[in-house]
């Protein structure tokens, strides 16, 4: 609120990296209840499935694995799906419900035998394995830092050996939640749903809104309206830069600032979203 407060006072622009708005596939599921294919929204379900390898990386090795050091997972991973909702519904939040809890990524449940770091583990079928992801894969290692006249392979393997992502998932200092769900009553009269999961092998976002007129079921790959819309977007999965949202975000920026305009994606219509963040701690 200061920040936007700020801004106003100042007639400043402030644009906030909100890229789910720019997105084709979730751009289209705005599109298809705005023509009012579905009537008045009544309710939605959304989940992030953050997968194994985000998890770790970020929320349990990583970070962003401590609420004291960064802040709750939802506000750090759900802060887009919030703002999309919000911006789907054009609502403001009324009623806030949440629960969350540190399911898998305890000491108690390591498999038998694992030890603390990924180097000398026996566990060879781990989903989480340092090894697999930094130095097999070569996966999120670009925000390793490889110092002048350093390569990343002998990076990857100081990091294994002594760093913070070469530990074992179950035996690190995390405490932000891997499950949480929350529940909104919204001024439109929409209820939301909205489960944030990071234990299961699942990545992506899955989406059910159901209106008075319809039911739309978005798999992250598929959006369907049955009777009405079938359409696949599986093909937009993996494209660089959110399949070129990050790209059009940008675009957006610089042409507001120009033309003096607010950008898209400002601290106004972002503010909702923000607050059923914050509502959820």
């Amino acid at each position: 609120m200061s920040l936007l407060e700020a801004s106003l006072s100042h007639n400043v622009h402030v644009g906030v990296c909100l890229e789910m708005r720019f997105h084709p596939y979730f751009r289209r599921i705005k599109e298809i209840v705005d023509e009012g294919l579905l009537g008045d929204i009544v309710e939605i379900d959304h989940t992030e499935h953050i997968g194994p390898d985000r998890m770790a990386h970020t929320f349990v090795r990583g970070l962003w694995s401590r609420v004291e050091d960064a802040g709750p997972i939802f506000l750090s991973k759900c802060c887009h799906d919030a703002d999309f909702l919000m911006w789907l519904t054009g609502g403001s939040v009324e009623e806030v419900h949440s629960s969350g809890v540190l399911r898998k990524f305890r000491m108690d449940r390591a498999p038998y035998g694992a030890t603390a770091r990924c180097t000398d583990c026996p566990v060879a079928d781990c989903p989480y394995s340092a090894v697999r992801l930094y130095r097999e894969r070569r996966e999120w290692v670009d925000g390793f830092d490889v110092p002048p006249g350093g390569n990343l392979a002998d990076v990857i393997d100081a990091e294994l050996l002594t760093g913070r992502y070469g530990r074992c998932v179950y035996r690190c200092d995390n405490n932000v939640y891997d499950t949480q769900d929350v529940e909104a009553a919204l001024s439109t009269g929409t209820r939301l749903h909205m489960h944030l999961e990071g234990t299961s092998l699942r990545e992506g976002r899955t989406t059910r809104i159901i209106g008075t007129k319809g039911i739309l079921e978005a798999d992250g790959g598929h959006i369907v309206v049955p009777g009405l819309i079938d359409e696949d977007y599986s093909h937009l999965a993996g494209l660089p830069l959110h399949a070129g949202a990050d790209k059009a975000l940008v675009e957006d920026f610089f042409s507001a600032v120009s033309s003096g305009r607010a950008p898209f994606a400002n601290l106004s219509s972002a503010l909702e979203g923000h607050k059923l963040c914050f509502a959820t701690v």
